[in-house]
């Protein structure tokens, strides 16, 4: 299934016209800065505003979809595979950092700051575009380091700050839920599944997701098998009975019921552009 809307080792703009209602995947990392417009995202749940000067760090854990964009977006981006950036991720020490993105995947730049990003995806871009071999791996690697370093120091003392206000072990359950869930809510739907691999109760499982999102591990997990469903639907030609099949349904029957109850449409008319996405 292909849903990442960026190859690995590319850079360019993009106007997310075409990724409205879909999610943004990577196995590595896609550093977005908005150059105009603004819109509204969804990040682990959350829903964001992604406006002009602001530093999108989209990491192979954060769930991040787009619901609308505005007349005149526009993000200048680079993407990374995960063997581009293995060196500089173990030169990076900070795990609060690291949590802080996982969370805050969008940053408020002040204009000294976007000015340096600015600069940033130039040197990226004209090394992805003009160097090839060893010595552009080599210099892609220094340059996220870099990058990561620079967040790091300039947003510190907020990181830090925001860190120790909110880290707690429901911190750390809710980032370990969101790894499994994007790994396997195609094939588990049981909560005791997701429980049982935190090493935590259900009912504690229960407790942590609604503090946390305002609803049940039981809807995160189905809102996420919907986002599976509608990229076969979308980006793929399977048959809903292949769908249903890889989704882990009993049958196609039962799957359908599933999404109209979840949207108001069925899987065909969805597929057929018959529904808002």
């Amino acid at each position: 299934m292909n849903t990442s809307t960026y190859q690995n080792e590319s850079c360019g703009i993009t106007d997310w016209k075409k990724s409205i209602g879909r999610v943004i995947r990577t196995d590595g990392c896609v550093f977005l800065l908005c150059t105009g417009g603004r819109a509204t995202v969804s990040a682990n749940m959350q829903n964001l505003v992604f406006r002009k000067n602001d530093l999108a760090v989209l990491t192979s854990d954060v769930y991040f979809s787009v619901s609308e964009v505005s007349a005149g977006f526009s993000a200048r981006y680079v993407a990374l595979s995960e063997p581009m950036l293995e060196a500089a991720y173990y030169r990076i020490t900070s795990v609060s950092l690291w949590d802080y993105l996982h969370h805050v995947p969008i940053l408020r730049l002040s204009p000294e700051q976007c000015s340096l990003v600015s600069g940033w995806l130039e040197q990226m871009e004209w090394i992805l575009t003009h160097l090839d071999g060893p010595d552009r791996s080599v210099l892609l690697n220094n340059n996220v380091y870099h990058l990561f370093i620079a967040i790091d120091a300039e947003l510190g003392k907020a990181v830090e700050t925001k860190i120790h206000a909110h880290k707690d072990r429901a911190w750390d359950i809710t980032t370990r839920l969101w790894s499994l869930l994007t790994k396997h809510a195609f094939r588990e739907r049981s909560v005791s599944f997701y429980a049982k691999a935190l090493n935590i109760t259900p009912d504690y499982l229960n407790k942590v997701c609604r503090r946390a999102y305002g609803m049940s591990p039981k809807t995160l997990i189905e809102q996420q098998l919907l986002v599976e469903m509608k990229s076969y639907l979308i980006d793929t030609r399977l048959s809903v009975s292949e769908i249903a099949d890889l989704l882990n349904f009993e049958d196609a029957s039962y799957m359908c019921r599933f999404f109209r109850r979840k949207t108001g449409c069925s899987p065909l008319e969805f597929r057929n552009g018959g529904a808002v996405r």
